[in-house]
C-alpha cells in the first residue's frame, strides 16, 4: 500500500513537472509570404448592360505572422519578378497579430507532390483610390482584406493588362469560421467574427431576412455578443440560444474603422427533422395514414412502397402543408386501399419521407391484414351456439339433480 502511494506522488510531481517546462516553452513566431492566384474583377457597361471582366493575377500577403513551431527550413521570401506573367498585388501585413489559418493558406495549392491540398477562391477588385478589397473562400473559411496602394493608381482597369508589381499594405482583415451553419431548433450557435487592423474599429451585427435588414436586438435574452481583443486582433462572438425558425437568415459582421468599413456575411440555416408515423384504420373503407409533423423548411417528399415496390394501383391523397405555432411545417398523406384476399399474407405500406435535415430517407412500415370472410363469423356463429346450448343443457341437469335431493330429504 505504501509503494503504490508512493508510485501515485511520483506520477504527479513528474506531471506537474511537465506542465511547467510546457508553458515555459514559448511560442516561436516568425514570418511567411503567402502566394495566391486571384480573379481581378472589374466592372464593365458592355453592350448587354453592368457586368464584369476578369482576368488572372497573382495576390501576395508577405510578412505575415505564424504562430507556433519554425519550420526546420526557412520559407524563401517571396522576390517579384522584373517581367511578371500576371500583375502581382504585394500587400505587406504590418504590425498584425498572428493569423491563425496562415498555415493553411500557406499550402492550399499544393502539397507532397505537387498534390492538390484544397480549393481556393480568390477575387480582388478595386474600390476607390488607392483602395483595394480581396476576398478569399475555402471550405469553411472566408476572409476579406482592405488593402491599400502606397501610390495612386492612374486607371484601375490597366493594372491587369500592363502585369505590374503593385505594392500594398493590409490595413484591415476580418474572418469569418464557418461562414455557414446549419442547426437544429432548440439549439445554440455561435457565430465568429475575427478582426486584425492597427487601429480601433467597431463590430455590429445585423439580421437579413426577407429582403429587409435590422441591428440586431440584444434586449432579446436568448443573445449574447462577446468580445476578446488579442494585441492587433478583436473576436466579436454572437451566441444565439434555444434556436427558433425566425432566426434563420443572413448575419452580417459590420466592421467599422476610422476610415474603413468591412463586411462579412454568414448565414444561418435552420434544419429541424421531420417526425413520421403511420396508421391503419376501417371507417368505413380501409385507409393508411402517413402523419409528417413538425419539419423546416418547408420541402418534403412523401412516397409510397407496397411490399417494397412502387403504388401503381393506388394513388395517394395528400393535404395541404398546415404550419404550427412554433414555425414548423406538418402534412398528412393517405391511401385508400384493398384488403388482401382470404388467406393472402398481410399487406406491408411503406411511408418514406425525404428532407433536407436528413441524409437518408426515413422509413416508416404498416401491416394491413386479410379481411374474415363469411365462412369464418359462421364458424363463430354455431361454436357460440353450442356454447349455450352446452351451458343450458348443464344448468338443466344441475336442476334435476337438485330437485332429487330435496324428495330424499322429505
Amino acid at each position: 500500500m505504501k509503494t503504490s502511494g508512493q508510485l501515485r506522488m511520483g506520477l504527479i510531481l513528474i506531471l506537474n513537472c511537465v506542465l511547467v517546462w510546457c508553458a515555459a516553452v514559448p511560442q516561436t513566431r516568425y514570418t511567411v509570404d503567402i502566394v495566391l492566384p486571384c480573379d481581378y474583377a472589374l466592372l464593365d457597361s458592355g453592350v448587354g448592360g453592368l457586368g464584369f471582366t476578369r482576368q488572372k493575377v497573382t495576390l501576395v500577403l508577405k510578412n505575415v505572422t505564424v504562430k507556433g513551431e519554425e519550420p526546420a527550413e526557412p520559407m524563401p521570401d517571396y522576390q517579384p519578378p522584373e517581367n511578371p506573367d500576371t500583375t502581382v498585388f504585394l500587400a505587406t501585413a504590418v504590425d498584425l497579430a498572428p493569423l491563425s489559418f496562415a498555415e493553411r493558406l500557406l499550402h492550399v495549392e499544393c502539397g507532397d507532390e505537387g498534390e492538390k491540398v484544397e480549393e481556393v477562391e480568390c477575387e480582388i477588385s478595386p474600390l476607390y483610390s488607392q483602395l483595394f478589397a480581396a476576398h478569399i473562400r475555402l471550405s469553411e473559411l472566408s476572409i476579406a482584406i482592405m488593402a491599400k496602394a502606397e501610390s495612386p493608381i492612374e486607371t484601375s482597369d490597366e493594372l491587369a493588362n500592363d502585369k505590374v508589381v503593385l505594392p500594398m499594405s493590409v490595413e484591415l482583415l476580418v474572418s469569418s469560421s464557418p461562414p455557414s451553419q446549419k442547426s437544429s431548433l432548440s439549439d445554440e450557435v455561435t457565430l465568429n467574427c475575427e478582426v486584425w487592423g492597427g487601429t480601433e474599429v467597431n463590430v455590429d451585427w445585423h439580421l437579413q431576412k426577407d429582403g429587409t435588414g435590422h441591428r440586431l436586438n440584444l434586449e432579446d435574452s436568448r443573445i449574447t455578443i462577446q468580445k476578446e481583443t488579442e494585441e492587433t486582433k478583436e473576436t466579436s462572438s454572437l451566441t444565439i440560444r434555444k434556436l427558433n425558425v425566425h432566426d434563420e437568415g443572413t448575419y452580417i459582421c459590420v466592421v467599422s474603422s476610422e476610415k474603413h468599413r468591412v463586411q462579412q456575411i454568414l448565414q444561418l440555416q435552420i434544419r429541424e427533422p421531420p417526425k413520421v408515423t403511420v396508421s391503419v384504420s376501417q371507417n368505413p373503407k380501409t385507409t393508411v395514414t402517413c402523419r409528417t409533423d413538425h419539419y423546416y423548411p418547408l420541402d418534403v417528399d412523401v412516397t409510397w412502397l407496397l411490399n417494397g415496390s412502387p403504388l401503381t394501383h393506388v394513388s395517394p391523397f395528400t393535404s395541404s402543408h398546415r404550419r404550427n405555432q412554433d414555425g414548423t411545417y406538418s402534412v398528412n398523406s393517405f391511401l385508400e386501399v384493398p384488403a388482401p384476399e382470404p388467406g393472402a399474407p398481410a399487406d406491408t405500406y411503406t411511408c418514406s419521407v425525404s428532407h433536407v435535415s436528413v441524409t437518408d430517407p426515413i422509413i416508416m412500415e404498416v401491416h394491413v391484414l386479410p379481411e374474415q370472410t363469411d365462412v369464418s363469423y359462421t364458424a363463430t356463429f354455431f361454436t357460440v351456439l353450442l356454447a349455450i346450448t352446452i351451458l343450458s343443457i348443464l344448468l338443466f341437469l344441475w336442476q334435476q339433480r337438485d330437485k332429487r335431493a330435496k324428495k330424499k330429504t322429505i
